[in-house]
């Protein structure tokens, strides 16, 4: 019996550290994987950052705005020797939450659609009401959207960041990760992220990989849907609102039946 995914090529692009668990998935339903990330992660630490985190305790609230900020910040967390018992734990979203839970924080609220800043914010537990006069932390990588923290100091709280890690394009040439599998093109890529969207164009670019903008997308949530013709694909993307590996393969099990 046939695997729902036999016969196709994924290019997988998440960084290096989240991408296992996606891979195994697909290579699961028959799938062959094009592993070719399109962000790489890197650890940062800064003077003010750690003073930060020795001094959790001095906040009420905790966001984590990634994966990658749950991964990196949770090992500089230890590395502090602070704790996050005392405050409230946030996610942006079901896979950061996920990702949290399985490095064995119990308790994390994060919107149940809508993964984003603009989700995080109809939370009640960041309403103004309850977030008024309180201290928030957000741990996050270098640089990223400014909305979350604005948002909530219009509701009265006190915010700080702790910039946990840095984003940076890898070097590998896209066309040689292709060679390497033997692919012209894939079947179809699937981007996470609007950075790694922005990289991927980039890349297609620089290497005059022109086919590739042909290829159909799978990308996560809206915002990231808007960029896809602006970036110059020609094709209408396949959206997932929830980037979580068993949502995502479940897209594309329904994408490869509609016989895409």
């Amino acid at each position: 019996m046939s695997q729902p995914l036999e016969g196709y090529v994924v290019m997988v692009t998440r960084p290096e550290e989240q991408a296992r668990g996606l891979i195994d998935a697909i290579e699961a339903r028959g799938g062959r994987v094009v592993f070719a990330p399109m962000i790489a992660i890197e650890p940062v630490e800064s003077w003010e950052s750690r003073q930060r985190l020795a001094a959790l305790d001095d906040y009420d609230a905790l966001i984590f705005i990634s994966r990658n900020a749950a991964e990196t910040g949770l090992k500089q967390i230890a590395a502090a020797g602070s704790s996050i018992l005392r405050q409230q734990i946030f996610a942006v979203g079901v896979g950061t939450a996920s990702r949290l839970h399985e490095l064995g924080v119990a308790d994390v609220l994060a919107p149940r659609s809508e993964f984003s800043s603009e989700g995080l914010l109809k939370l009640p537990g960041l309403s103004a009401h309850e977030i008024n006069g309180k201290r928030v932390l957000i741990i996050r990588g270098m640089g990223g959207r400014e909305l979350l923290a604005h948002a909530l100091q219009q509701r009265g709280a006190q915010v700080d960041y702790c910039e946990v890690y840095e984003r940076r394009v890898p070097s590998a040439r896209l066309g040689s990760v292709l060679e390497a599998h033997g692919v012209t093109v894939p079947d179809i890529v699937v981007v996470t992220s609007p950075e790694a969207l922005s990289n991927l164009a980039d890349k297609i670019d620089q290497e005059g990989l022109q086919n590739m903008f042909d290829v159909p997308l799978m990308v996560a949530g809206h915002r990231a849907a808007q960029e896809v013709d602006r970036l110059g694909f020609s094709l209408e993307p396949v959206v997932v609102e929830n980037p979580g590996d068993a949502t995502v393969v479940e897209a594309l099990v329904v994408w490869a039946n509609n016989g895409q």
